[in-house]
């Protein structure tokens, strides 16, 4: 029997890596994930009447929904981990299309104050089904204990990759 060329694999490094692979693999799903739920997001908001919001700025609204007060833009970029720039965009997409309204912060001539619409409160509903939608099929089969794991494993992701708390 002919010896090999390539020298045996300490048993380590073969479980280093095999450990680098699932890592890998791991990292592809949570990108293809995210895509996917873009997709299906945007396809709901279609079906759903909501037609000119796209996926992130519907994010965008349910942190505005969530919080019933009025955001700087700046607490909202941080709270929907996304850069102030980008959200400037949202926000003036979102105020031209009537989602939003602005107004000068009282405290802060520099900042300025963003808040749902009553177009936006009216279609609340829609926006609710289109999230409960998207929660109900990537949970489903999931016990709350999974789900409890899953929450705790990502947010141990997000903390490795982006650092500190999640925003609140």
């Amino acid at each position: 029997m002919a010896a090999s060329s390539r020298p045996a694999r300490a048993p380590e490094r073969e479980a280093s890596l095999q450990l680098r692979r699932v890592q890998a693999d791991a990292y592809l799903d949570l990108t293809r994930i995210q895509r996917e739920i873009e997709r299906r997001a945007a396809a709901l908001l279609e079906a759903h009447g909501l037609r000119d919001v796209t996926p992130a700025q519907a994010s965008a609204l349910m942190v505005l929904f969530a919080e019933r007060e009025p955001l700087r833009a700046r607490t909202l970029a941080t709270r929907l981990g996304l850069s102030e720039v980008t959200v400037g965009r949202f926000v003036h997409a979102l105020h031209e299309t009537g989602w939003v309204r602005r107004a000068p912060d009282p405290t802060d001539s520099r900042a300025m104050l963003v808040s749902p619409t009553a177009k936006a409160y009216r279609a609340l509903p829609r926006f609710i089904q289109v999230s409960n939608a998207l929660l109900d099929d990537a949970f489903a089969g999931f016990t709350p204990a999974e789900v409890e794991q899953v929450a705790k494993t990502t947010e141990r992701l997000r903390r490795n990759i982006v650092g500190g708390p999640a925003p609140r």
